[in-house]
């Protein structure tokens, strides 16, 4: 039996966030952050596994899972533990301006099959 591909993976985090692929390989904080967020969708959806027991999800909870790793990535990479401070821009919660659009595409509320 062939396994299938993973459906989230640093690479599809580190094409959003625009960065080179020389520094992809070897950042713990990407691969982490990556990690992290694939876990807690697989978790939280898994009434989007299939017959053979792979995970499935559609084009709308990828884009959210991607968008989600890279606030989490962005987040550990920033001295302050804020993305986005230090630019001339006015301080936020990062996950909290995007965090509907985020559990929105990723379908959070929906009722987890057990």
């Amino acid at each position: 039996m062939t396994t299938p591909p993973a459906w989230l993976t640093v690479d599809d985090v580190a094409a959003y966030l625009d960065l080179p692929a020389a520094s992809v390989a070897d950042d713990d904080n990407l691969a982490t952050s990556t990690a992290t967020v694939k876990a807690a969708v697989e978790r939280r959806r898994s009434d989007l596994v299939d017959a053979t027991g792979a995970f499935v999800p559609g084009d709308d909870v990828k884009g959210g899972a991607v968008m989600w790793a890279a606030i989490i990535y962005q987040t550990r990479n920033a001295p302050s533990g804020f993305a986005g401070y230090g630019d001339e821009t006015t301080l936020y919660d990062a996950l909290g301006a995007r965090r509907a659009e985020v559990l929105r595409l990723i379908g959070w509320r929906r009722p987890v099959a057990l």
